[in-house]
């Protein structure tokens, strides 16, 4: 075999190792998109859609949130806020409206979390995981377990940059 031929089978044998290896772990992301994907209740589908769209627009951008994603992620979040204010059950309520006010401090950020902001959100987050973790349904905790651990992931960031 031919020394050209022998580094690029040794280059390949990484890349064939890794293709075989176990499915890695699903981001919180795709989770909750799966799981929406499901849901009946044109209600709850309708806001949830919107929530991923919100993390998608934070997901994808680099820097300081821009003035059309800003504009964006407001209009979506008013549809979130309108679809939210019709619900009656109290913890369900709880639980949009902690993450309503998590969204609206970071897009009023800019998407970049201040010091006094990841203090100010830190309780709301706090409320949302425990609010989070008495629900009984596995669908409904499986969304939200994915939509904490991604607001755990921003507030930690936040709080990493000071």
């Amino acid at each position: 075999m031919k020394l050209k031929n022998l580094w690029s089978l040794l280059l390949m044998v990484p890349a064939l190792a890794t293709s075989q290896q176990a499915p890695a772990t699903r981001a919180p992301i795709d989770v909750m998109k799966a799981n929406v994907a499901l849901i009946k209740n044109v209600a709850e589908k309708e806001r949830w859609s919107a929530n991923i769209e919100l993390w998608q627009i934070e997901l994808a951008r680099t820097g300081p949130i821009a003035k059309t994603e800003h504009d964006r992620m407001s209009a979506v979040l008013e549809r979130i806020r309108y679809n939210v204010g019709r619900i009656h059950n109290a913890p369900e309520k709880e639980r949009w409206d902690a993450n309503i006010q998590l969204w609206t401090a970071m897009i009023d950020d800019q998407g970049v979390l201040s010091k006094a902001s990841v203090a100010k959100l830190t309780p709301l987050f706090d409320t949302l995981k425990t609010n989070i973790a008495v629900i009984t349904i596995a669908t409904e905790r499986e969304r939200w377990d994915a939509n904490r651990e991604l607001w755990q992931t921003m507030l930690s960031r936040g709080a990493a940059a000071f």
